[in-house]
Parts: C-alpha cells; structure tokens; sequence
C-alpha cells in the first residue's frame, strides 16, 4: 500500500465539485427520511453502492486517458501496489462516507425515541463496511478495462444484462437463465448478510468463500490488466 497515493486519490475525489454534490445527495436525502419518516430505520439509509461509484469511477481509467500512469510507472511504484492502493483508498473512503452517515442518523432516531439496538447497528455497519470493499474491486477491475469512466458504464450495462436475463428466465421458466443472471448481479455488488451469517444455524460460510473468491479474483485480474497493459512514455512529455 501506498500512502501517498491513497491521499492523492483522496485529494482527487474531495476537489471534484460534481463528486462531492452527488455525494451528499446520496448520503443525505436518506438521512432526511430517518429525520422525518414515522418507522425510519437504518435500513433507509440504503447501502454503499452509491458511495462507491461516486467515489471509485474512474479509479484506474481516469489515470490511462490522462497518462498519469506513465507518470507513476516511470518512479518506482509497482504496478500491485498501484491496483491495492487504489481499491483500498476507495473503500476506506465509502466506509468513511457510511461510518459519518450512520454517526448522523443515531442522534436523529434516538431523538424519537426509536434507537436501534447493537445488535442491530453492528450488523449493518459491518454490512456497509464489508460491500464497500467487494464493490471498490469489482470497480478496479472494471476501471482496469475502460478508460475514463467507462467502467461505470460497464457496471450499469452488467447489472441491466443481469435483470434482463432474470426477466426472461421468469417469464419463459427458464430457471437456469434466472440463476445466471441473478449470480451475475451477485457478481457485480459482492457482500455478505451479517446479520443472517451471525444468526443462521447452521452457520454457511458459502457467502463468505464467494464473497473473498470475487474480491480476490477482481483484483488479481485487474493487477494482470495493469501489468500488461502497454504504456507509451514518449507521449507523457
């Protein structure tokens, strides 16, 4: 891990004026339900998928069309490192975002008389904290394809491909189609239930092998994109 890269992105995303806006949009309308909504939980406050597309467009993909990544590779960074770094920054940032978001809505709901229990709290802000860091890969090696923010694009058009093949596989009892295309939407937002997890008896750790086996198989793809992608630094000067 590099620190000083992790506070370049970190630097990168909070002078962005159209980042910080969306992002206080998402982080903040749920808050205003919990404030206001009769039966408000923690729940309302949604998960981190919005954080962390606001937060990890264009992680990687922003540096290839900018040749900033000329600039990085002809130091001694390594390639790993770089990947590593930027996912981790990402997802520290979004867990960041949900830790201040939850901090905000306790107060509110106590304030009405409606606090939610530990048990109920740690499960989700584990939840939060944990998708954080599935979808920060799944977007590294998104990021890792597409130049600029075209791994957004991939992102939306994989989950649109996702339900419509769920649709059709419903309509035309195709069960197989409806598991491929809600195992690729799993793919794409990678987490696991706490609360299910801690509470199910028997305990499955089938969420937590395909949870890890995701993280781990998008960041390794992504170094190996990273590692062979060929980068001309006679057009960095």
């Amino acid at each position: 891990m590099n620190l000083t890269m992790m506070l370049a992105l970190w630097r990168q995303r909070l002078t962005s004026p159209i980042r910080l806006a969306l992002l206080g949009a998402i982080t903040g309308f749920p808050l205003l339900a919990v404030a206001f909504m009769q039966g408000a939980g923690l729940t309302i406050l949604g998960d981190s998928q919005g954080p962390v597309l606001v937060l990890g467009a264009g992680m990687i993909g922003q540096d290839i069309s900018s040749g900033v990544l000329q600039l990085l590779f002809a130091r001694p960074v390594r390639r790993p490192d770089y990947v590593l770094t930027r996912w981790l920054g990402v997802a520290i940032a979004a867990s960041a975002v949900a830790a201040l978001q939850i901090m905000i809505a306790l107060p509110l709901l106590a304030g009405r008389g409606m606090m939610p229990g530990m048990e109920e709290i740690l499960p989700y802000a584990a939840g939060r904290v944990i998708e954080s860091f599935g979808l920060a890969a799944v977007m590294a090696l998104l990021s890792s394809l597409a130049p600029g923010l075209g791994d957004l694009a991939l992102y939306l058009l994989g989950n649109m491909i996702g339900g419509v093949m769920q649709t059709a596989g419903r309509l035309k009892g195709w069960l197989w189609m409806d598991h491929l295309g809600a195992e690729l939407a799993a793919s794409l937002q990678p987490t696991i239930d706490v609360g299910r997890l801690l509470h199910g008896s028997p305990v499955s750790w089938y969420p937590v092998v395909a949870y890890a086996s995701t993280v781990t198989l998008c960041l390794a793809v992504a170094i190996v994109v990273v590692n062979r992608r060929e980068l001309s630094y006679a057009s960095a000067g």
